[in-house]
This record gives structure tokens, sequence and C-alpha cells, in this order.
């Protein structure tokens, strides 16, 4: 018995992470990001939950330092943190445009979303001015400039599920792809001879092989992302 339960926990450290953990898109906030790159805005704190309609949040992301600007042009200095009590701590984000972050969102139900924090997850209540991207919405427009997460490799499967059938080719980080469809838990992707940035140099990419990939990494991380500022 006690071998069979050391190997029931070696298994279990080695499946992907639980459904509910895995990221499903970004959420912007722009009380404290602003409604875009550079743009002045009066900074709002978000209010973060334990669970959605609890009505007593336990911690606050706020703006610690505003954009400053300088006379040329340009801005710098945002600086977004979750207060908790006399604790601050990070707020993970990803970039959805050219320097624009937003929550990363691991659930959402009825208008309140669930965020990554740095050791937890919090619910958020979207704003009106708040858009959450869902992961095939930010793949549909950022297409050319898609490629193998860092976290990942492996290699493509013939379906969706599949475990078995004929040895596919392997991906590796950084390799351009295309995405066509995301199923349930699976993503099929066309692996590209070269990226879209490089065609000048390398000539119009090509599609090498077509096949499917685990949606998330073991940490519920995308196995496939984008560049948000293009080339």
């Amino acid at each position: 018995m006690k071998r069979l339960l050391i190997c029931g926990a070696a298994l279990l450290t080695a499946l992907p992470a639980l459904a509910q953990d895995r990221t499903i898109g970004l959420l912007s906030l722009p009380e404290v990001f602003g409604p875009r790159q550079c743009a002045p805005f009066e900074p709002q704190q978000v209010a973060l939950h334990a669970s959605p309609n609890d009505g007593s949040p336990f911690a606050f992301i706020r703006v610690d330092q505003n954009w400053s600007f300088a006379p040329h042009g340009g801005c710098e200095g945002l600086e977004v943190s979750v207060h908790q009590g006399q604790q601050r701590g990070k707020l993970p984000t990803l970039e959805f445009d050219y320097e624009m972050p937003g929550a990363v969102v691991v659930e959402h139900r009825d208008g309140w979303f669930r965020i990554r924090l740095d050791d937890r997850t919090a619910w958020v209540k979207a704003s009106l001015a708040g858009r959450f991207m869902a992961l095939g919405d930010l793949y549909e427009e950022f297409v050319g400039v898609t490629t193998i997460s860092e976290s990942f490799s492996g290699r493509l499967t013939s379906a969706a599920g599949s475990t078995s059938g004929p040895i596919m080719p392997a991906v590796v980080a950084g390799q351009p792809v295309r995405v066509i469809e995301i199923r349930d838990s699976w993503i099929q992707v066309e692996m590209m001879s070269n990226s879209a940035c490089t065609a000048a140099d390398d000539g119009p990419p090509e599609v090498v092989a077509t096949g499917w990939l685990p949606l998330h990494d073991r940490e519920g991380k995308p196995t496939v992302w984008f560049s948000s500022r293009g080339c």
C-alpha cells in the first residue's frame, strides 16, 4: 500500500495544473493602468475579494506612483501593487497591447474575474471600462507573432487529447506557430518555417506541420503566446 501511495503522489505532481488555475485570458484594469499607454488618468483602487459578492474586500490594487511626463514627450514611472494592510505585493500581469498590462484571469463568473496574485488568487468585479480578453481572441488579434512559450517543449499530437498515433514533430520554445483552433484544453497550431517578422530575410512563412498541443503547461500558463509589441 505504501508503494502505491508513493506512485500516486508522483503521478499527481506530474499532472498539469487544475483547470481553475489555468490562464483563460487577460483583464484590463484602466483604474490603475489607464485607458492606454501614457494617457493621463485619475487612479482608482480596485478591490480584491476572496469570493464573488462577498461584500468585504481583503486587499486593493493601487497606483503607488502615477505617470510622469517629460517636456519633450514620453512617459515613465507608473507603479502599481497589491496592498493588504501594511503589506505590499506585486500584481502579475501580461501585456495585451504595447506596454499595456492586464491582470491574468483564471476564472470568470457573472461579471467577476478571478485573477492571479503573487501567492494566491482573488476575485475582482469588472468595471464598465474594463475589458476581458479571452485567449482565443488574443490569438486572433496577434496572428503572425505567436510562438511556443518558454516553459513548454514537446511534440505535436495528431488529435486533441491524443496520447497515441503517429510520431509528430517536436516544438521548441520561441518557435513560430499559427493558432487554428482551441478545443477544451487543447490547441491546434500550424508550425511555421519562420516568423512573419523575418519574412524579408527568410521569405514568407510556410506551414511545416499541423497538430495539437495542450493549451496550458504544468503551471497553468499558456503554451502559446504572442508579442504584444509586434516584431
